[in-house]
């Protein structure tokens, strides 16, 4: 017989400028730059047990972003941030920063960025589906001047792309660069692993220095490649992508040539790594630079 119990409703809250606010009010200024051109940056950050994971590097990581485009007058409430869940009572989530340049002319200065949060339940019982990918042809432009900082503005063309993707029978995009090497997906950094060897490009390819990347080179588990191709992807043994609120996603296709996905044995270590890393260290630090 067929379960009729109802799916429970999971909850979601938004902080605007520190104040709560109902996530479904209309409350953004019409002439707030990141509505209008799409002028801003964003992390995303997974909460398990209350605990929003990797909330340091998240924090160094968006810093940076607002320094380098502009936009260090924001003033993001950490410490309420990293208190949200608890005090919301979400165990497991998806905790998300937003900060535009907030109300003004287009190219004025931001001198007063507007800065959103927003916690969304998560139910940690269902797992995170196998992805089914096909190479792109839109390249990333490593020389771009936004490259490796997670900005709103490429939102539409992440549509655009993952509609074609679904098109060819896939649900996520792989992105060359203007040189034909492989660099990232949509909204994920890619591991390659060929022959024992366990590979991610570059960041001189532009890809984002995703934080579950970053965690998983500091722990040895892979490496940096200076020259991975798309082909590398589609010929692959396993081919595993990152994000850190998915943690490390099992592919079961490239270019719809079958994939190991979830029997893969480096996705079942790698996946094995940050499910005990997290429960372990909820707040792992970078090591220190040379």
């Amino acid at each position: 017989m067929a379960d009729h119990t109802p799916t429970p409703q999971l909850r979601s809250w938004t902080l605007i400028d520190g104040e709560p606010a109902d996530p479904g009010m209309p409350l953004v200024a019409a002439n707030d730059r990141g509505v209008l051109s799409g002028d801003g940056v964003y992390t995303t950050m997974a909460v398990f047990g209350g605990v929003p994971f990797a909330i340091s590097l998240h924090r160094r990581r968006l810093t940076d972003s607002l320094d380098y485009l502009g936009l260090e007058a924001a003033e993001v409430p950490w410490e309420r941030v990293a208190s949200l869940p608890t005090e919301l009572g979400v165990a497991d989530g998806r905790l998300r920063i937003t900060v535009t340049a907030g109300p003004g002319a287009p190219l004025a200065p931001a001198t007063n960025p507007t800065v959103f949060v927003t916690l969304s339940e998560l139910d940690p019982g269902v797992p995170t589906p196998a992805l089914s990918v096909a190479n792109g042809v839109h390249p990333r432009d490593s020389r771009r001047f936004g490259a490796g900082h997670k900005t709103i503005a490429g939102a539409a063309d992440t549509r655009g792309v993952l509609a074609r993707a679904r098109r060819h029978g896939a649900n996520e995009s792989l992105h060359p660069t203007s040189d034909h090497l492989l660099c990232e997906g949509t909204s994920t950094n890619v591991i390659v692993v060929t022959g024992g060897r366990v590979e991610t490009p570059s960041l001189s390819t532009g890809c984002l220095p995703g934080i579950t990347r970053q965690l998983l080179l500091d722990a040895g588990l892979m490496a940096e490649a200076e020259r991975l191709t798309p082909h590398d992807a589609t010929h692959a043994d396993e081919l595993i992508l990152t994000s850190s609120v998915r943690g490390v996603i099992p592919v079961d296709s490239v270019d719809q040539r079958p994939k190991p996905g979830r029997n893969g044995p480096v996705w079942q270590l790698l996946d094995a790594y940050l499910t005990q890393l997290r429960a372990a260290t909820p707040d792992p630090q970078a090591p220190p630079g040379p």
